[in-house]
């Protein structure tokens, strides 16, 4: 919960005022962000930068998957979770084997979930929703709501078995 709150944080008042959705973008991009900063350290040889860096990325992949809801998220929580599993692992990897493939490949797997996500807030946007995510900061706030992703399809959509969810 706390590593969530220092990831929300990193975006000041947007994580007030942004959508869900879109605040689920903005932590994608702060991780690979971050995932490219470790990626330039490793080529200048600048372990502190390096270890700096990806301890950031893991701070914002670790918030991501604290806040998963598998309740209301179904199929799609449990695949996060394991992505998000996966990530946490192969990011300790770079640290361990100083190796800039493993950079490059989470940046293009966050890359690929980033797109999603940011698909799902346009379409959000358009409708007027706030999209999946989690609840708005005056609900958290309230006790109200949970530092979840809602990944349940809006009302009248439904997706198969097996598929992921597009909004």
């Amino acid at each position: 919960m706390q590593q969530m709150r220092r990831a929300v944080s990193a975006y000041g008042q947007a994580a007030e005022t942004l959508a869900p959705a879109r605040q689920i973008v903005l932590l994608y991009d702060g991780a690979i962000r971050r995932i490219k900063e470790a990626r330039e350290a490793i080529g200048r040889r600048a372990i502190r930068d390096r270890h700096a860096a990806v301890s950031k990325a893991a701070a914002i992949v670790d918030a991501l998957h604290a806040c998963l809801d598998h309740e209301r998220g179904g199929e799609i929580a449990t695949n996060l979770d394991r992505l998000y599993t996966y990530f946490g692992m192969r990011l300790q990897q770079i640290n361990l084997r100083d190796d800039v493939r493993i950079c490059e490949e989470l940046v293009a797997r966050l890359g690929e979930l980033r797109a999603s996500w940011a698909q799902i807030a346009d379409r959000a946007a358009a409708a007027g929703t706030a999209g999946p995510g989690p609840a708005p900061t005056s609900a958290r706030a309230s006790g109200g709501g949970h530092d979840r992703h809602d990944l349940s399809a809006p009302e009248g959509r439904s997706r198969q078995p097996g598929t992921p969810w597009r909004a």
